[in-house]
């Protein structure tokens, strides 16, 4: 169901566009340190597993440095979660257990077995444990299972697309986009 998505250009477009408007938003509020007028400072990425179509426009990560107090202040992402190489479509639809899909999702895209059992690693022990998660897992009744995430967190999400459900889940994750939280 989800593996058109993550083939679909138009797809990885429309998070580009909602991390520019993620980071118009950081923008303007202004530097969370001195309040001082943020700059245009990107970054260079080397992402994996987004189409060939989108490599060029997922190549840089938005962020800001402060004209004042010359700090960066990097927006939350909907495209990249931490410092990985891989984009955050790939870390949710690669790591889910027991899923066919994702086995197959991993090895078309060159993700090794060892990376994927870290990332299986990671949402069952780790991401339960973030800030995030334990702000917003009330929202979710009866409470995920979370040994089958991320898969039983994009399956609360109301919405007969996948691509929409997806998308609500990485918006909901975009908060640890800023740290490095995923080996």
């Amino acid at each position: 169901m989800y593996d058109a998505v993550a083939r679909d250009p138009s797809f990885f477009r429309l998070l580009t566009r909602i991390d520019v408007e993620l980071a118009a938003e950081t923008r303007e509020a202004g530097c969370q340190h001195c309040a001082g007028r943020l700059h245009v400072a990107d970054f260079p990425r080397k992402p994996r597993g987004c189409p060939a179509a989108v490599v060029e426009e997922y190549s840089r990560r938005l962020s800001f440095t402060c004209g004042r107090c010359d700090l960066r202040d990097t927006p939350t992402s909907v495209r990249f979660l931490g410092r990985r190489i891989y984009v955050a479509v790939v870390l949710m639809l690669s790591s889910p257990p027991d899923s066919a899909s994702a086995r197959d999702l991993g090895r078309e895209l060159g993700v090794s077995r060892r990376t994927v059992l870290r990332w299986r690693q990671w949402w069952t022990r780790e991401f339960p444990r973030t800030r995030l998660w334990r702000s917003v897992r009330s929202r979710f009744m009866p409470p995920i299972a979370l040994t089958q995430l991320p898969r039983s967190l994009l399956d609360r999400f109301h919405s007969r697309t996948p691509s929409v459900r997806l998308s609500q889940a990485l918006r909901l994750l975009s908060p640890l986009s800023g740290s490095c939280v995923i080996r």
